[in-house]
Formats: C-alpha cells, structure tokens, sequence
C-alpha cells in the first residue's frame, strides 16, 4: 500500500439491514486518466463484496461517501468529510515533479523555503512541465 490512502465509509438500509461500508484506499492505485476521478462507490463496494449490477448497489450509490484519515499528499485533499480528487492530482504531480526542479533551481537561485515562494516554484514547475511535454 502507498503512503497515499483515504478512509471511505458510508452507512445506509436496504430492505430493512442496515449496512456500513468501511474501507481504506490507495489512492495511487486509483491514478488513471488525467481529471477522472476514480469511482469510489465501486471501490468500496469491491471491499464489501457487493455485486455492482445489484439494487443494492444502485441504492447505496444514491449515498454519499465520507472521507477521512487522509495519508501522504492525499491529507490536503480530505476536509470535511469530502475528497477533492482534482486537487490531489495536482498535488501528486508536484510532489513527483518537484525534487528534480528544486535540484537545479537550489543550485542556481539559492532559495531555501520554497513555501515562501510559491510564484517562483509554480513558475519553475510549470516550466518544467513545459520542457517535459515538449520532448526536451
């Protein structure tokens, strides 16, 4: 498992039971195409072991999700209950991105704590970026 997880939970009724789904994710098993989310409700029915062509199924995806416990990159993304799957592709690319740009940019420009400069590191990150869907 990567260090990028999320707890999904969800608790609802069908047919007069009473089902609460509790499973941990590894996000980055879920990366796929740029900007598509993964389709949680299917993961987390896999875990439980229900049948995704089930009315159960199409009852507990009428239910929302909650999130929590976030690991890694994927901490920034969970807040209240909720998961921004957006933001953490973006995170996820700067966090696989960035220790080759900071090399040379330590080397050349000298700075230190790049959180005080977030204009300069979304520069250089997306000139990186840049270069790299270029072929250079």
């Amino acid at each position: 498992m990567s260090n990028n997880t999320v707890r999904a939970r969800m608790t609802f009724s069908f047919k007069g039971e009473t089902y609460e789904l509790d499973s941990v994710i590894d996000l980055e098993e879920c990366l796929g195409e740029p900007a598509e989310a993964p389709d949680f409700h299917r993961l987390l029915t896999r875990a439980a072991g229900i049948d995704p062509y089930s009315y159960l199924y199409e009852v507990l995806e009428s239910h929302e999700i909650e999130f929590s416990d976030a690991t890694g990159v994927a901490a920034h993304s969970c807040r209240d209950g909720r998961f921004d799957w957006n933001r953490f592709e973006h995170d996820m690319s700067e966090a696989q991105d960035w220790p080759a740009v900071s090399v040379v940019a330590e080397r050349i420009l000298g700075v230190r704590d790049w959180d005080k400069e977030p204009a300069l590191k979304a520069a250089l990150l997306a000139a990186y970026r840049a270069g790299r869907a270029s072929g250079g």
